[in-house]
């Protein structure tokens, strides 16, 4: 008996295993990518809205057998695997009855195509990239979120009585993120302040030049990075 079910777990293995079986996966997630998007549109003929809606049932009912036939291959181990257990979450967050209402969960399952990166170098060398820079980005983040803030502040109290958009703390970090981004800040936002305050050229280049340099620094630190990387891997060698 025990046997027989080692061996049926086997051949289950072996076909979730199997890379026509990804490819197939790959390509109903593709597909139900399409239904979504073609869900958004809204057709006015009620039948051609049904079809879609049912390839998109259909397309969950298959995701949904495919985590049963992997939880059944593979037994306990299933969830030692970090994509096994994010297609496992995936799957059951867009298949909440909700979803059903609610398109946003159920685009949820394109992210499964993320487990199928390392098929193409190219896309796997971007992922690796994205991961090495994301202690830098996090600290960069703090410190422009810090850098933010205080800027913030100083426009509420400095513009807050005259301007609307530094009327509030909320008011002004949307203001500054405009001018961080460069559009229209100028006589948007920087002409109308200095007209009622002549120095306020003083706060806004000083908020400009300081939010370039902490983006070089990010960039500069990046590229480091990925320098020492590929100095240690060449080292290696």
């Amino acid at each position: 008996m025990v046997k027989s079910i080692v061996d049926e777990r086997s051949k289950a293995r072996k076909v979730v295993e199997d890379k026509n079986f990804d490819y197939l996966i790959m390509f109903l997630i593709c597909m139900d990518a399409v239904v979504l998007g073609l869900l958004t549109i809204g057709f006015s003929d009620p039948s051609l809205a049904m079809t879609l809606f049912l390839l998109d049932r259909l397309c969950m009912a298959i995701f949904i057998a495919e985590m049963l036939m992997k939880m059944y291959a593979y037994g306990p181990h299933f969830f030692k695997s970090g994509w096994n257990v994010f297609d496992l979450t995936v799957i059951v967050i867009s298949s909440l009855p909700i979803a059903s209402y609610l398109i946003v969960l159920r685009t949820f399952r394109l992210f499964r195509l993320l487990r199928y990166i390392n098929r193409f170098k190219p896309m796997k060398n971007i992922i690796n990239i994205f991961l090495m820079i994301l202690p830098n980005f996090a600290a960069m983040a703090v410190v422009f979120g810090v850098f933010m803030y205080v800027f913030a502040v100083m426009a509420v109290c400095l513009f807050g009585d005259v301007f609307i958009e530094f009327s509030d703390l909320p008011s002004a970090l949307f203001a500054l993120v405009q001018t961080f981004s460069l559009d229209g800040w100028i006589s948007g936002i920087a002409r109308p302040v200095m007209s009622v305050y002549p120095y306020a050229w003083i706060f806004f280049f000083a908020f400009v030049m300081i939010s370039f340099l902490i983006m070089t620094s990010f960039l500069l630190s990046v590229i480091s990075a990925m320098v020492h990387k590929e100095f240690k891997i060449t080292s290696n060698l």
